[in-house]
């Protein structure tokens, strides 16, 4: 069995290639994908003497990934579209990769994953903060989202979103460690807000909502008042965050002055310029571009139905002067590689969706049924954001999914050891 050290190396290693997803414009896309097989090929090397058994994969996100290939390798041969079964291949890739994750979760830990988390999350802080200090190195976007040369506006808020809700989960059952998820949580809500994403910010909202509705459901709102401390560390933690990104000048790539006026002042001004952007002129604008698309979208579909025109059949100018693809990965699937295909896309819901039968289970102990739903919680809002973007066949985008379906999936055994530990704690 690997140490417990290598394992939660390879998850953070694991975590920053997702969270880092415009490395690949750094060293190229091959130099990303051959990271990632790097990876892959270090875990494959350390697990040799444990083989993987086929009847040990979890079906349900295997058969997803098999229907989806067929989809787009029957769409690509039948539209003799080149580019759709190169699509294919990295799909397949990413499918062997899960079938890597799914090897190392088996012999991990649960706990680790936060541990990862711990680490990974500081670091891509830390990083966004660096780079943002040097011009040639930080980005914005539209004047407002915030990104810098390892994750581009765009990028940086999934890391944030989708590893708040396992988080979130970590601070209810594991109250022992409620500085390290505070300062992690306040962490992941400033990367949503720094890069002003709409879906990231739906996303934490509808986390927040589900997590209070489940611990109402389940009459368990003392879980998380234990330590009530956590709320204010986290906002003290925040705020701090904010307000020294708007100290940060991107153009001369120092930092600026301290404000003269009051410390009061400053901190309102520093939300503020976090919030004001994202809600005012993200969420109220509206978004005609994607309305155009979503309805091109649907006339593809309808016209390429049942097997799919090949991959990027959607694509038009929505008003921005370059060819754009209906930002709802469903319907795009569904134009690109047909029925089958979309029924690949539906069957990753599922697979989210099923794990959460825990909620039912007389005999599951808190522990474990708040980590399950909130690594299921992730992987379904993982495919939640697929109804607001373009399919995606980059291992920076799918990371995260396969990453939560395979601790969502991993047996209790797995798990029993660190969850005795926990009852323990608490």
């Amino acid at each position: 069995m690997m140490r417990h050290q290598i394992s939660t190396g390879l998850l953070v290693i694991s975590m920053l290639l997702m969270g880092w997803g415009s490395l690949r414009n750094v060293i190229t896309p091959l130099g990303y994908w051959l990271a990632w097989l790097l990876w892959a090929a270090v875990i494959i090397a350390s697990l040799r003497h444990s083989p993987l058994h086929w009847n040990q994969l979890p079906i349900w996100v295997v058969a997803s990934f098999c229907l989806l290939v067929v989809g787009m390798m029957l769409s690509g041969l039948l539209n003799r579209d080149a580019v759709t079964l190169y699509q294919v291949s990295k799909i397949t890739v990413i499918g062997g990769l899960f079938i890597v994750m799914w090897w190392l979760v088996l012999h991990t830990e649960s706990h680790q994953l936060t541990d990862a988390m711990h680490w990974m999350i500081p670091i891509a802080v830390l990083s966004f903060f660096i780079f943002r200090i040097i011009p040639s190195t930080a980005y914005t976007a539209g004047g407002i989202r915030e990104g810098y040369i390892l994750a581009m506006p765009g990028e940086v808020w999934k890391a944030g979103a989708y590893f708040l809700p396992v988080l979130l989960a970590d601070l209810i059952v594991r109250p022992r460690r409620w500085v390290l998820d505070s300062l992690a949580i306040a962490a992941c809500i400033f990367l949503v807000l720094v890069d002003r994403s709409r879906t990231g910010l739906l996303l934490m909202f509808g986390i927040v909502a589900c997590l209070g509705a489940l611990l109402w459901w389940r009459s368990e709102w003392h879980l998380l008042i234990r330590r009530p401390r956590w709320i204010l560390l986290v906002a003290v933690c925040l705020i701090s965050l904010l307000f020294l990104d708007s100290r940060v000048n991107i153009s001369s790539g120092v930092i600026a002055a301290e404000s003269k006026g009051q410390v009061a002042d400053v901190v309102e001004n520093a939300v503020g310029d976090a919030l004001a952007p994202l809600v005012g002129n993200r969420l109220g604008a509206g978004d005609v571009p994607r309305t155009t698309m979503l309805h091109n979208g649907i006339a593809t579909a309808k016209a390429c139905f049942p097997m799919g025109c090949g991959f990027g059949s959607t694509a038009m100018d929505p008003g921005y002067g370059i060819q754009m693809d209906v930002h709802n990965a469903y319907l795009g699937v569904l134009a690109d590689f047909g029925v089958i295909g979309l029924l690949g896309m539906l069957g990753f819901i599922a697979a989210a969706l099923l794990p959460m039968k825990i909620l039912w289970d007389p005999d599951a102990r808190p522990e474990r049924v708040y980590f399950v739903l909130g690594v299921a919680g992730s992987a379904l809002a993982y495919c939640a954001t697929f109804m607001l973007h373009t399919f995606s066949s980059e291992m920076s985008e799918w990371g995260y999914l396969i990453l939560m379906l395979a601790f969502a999936w991993a047996p209790q055994r797995a798990q029993s050891s660190v969850l005795d530990a926990n009852r323990v704690n608490r």
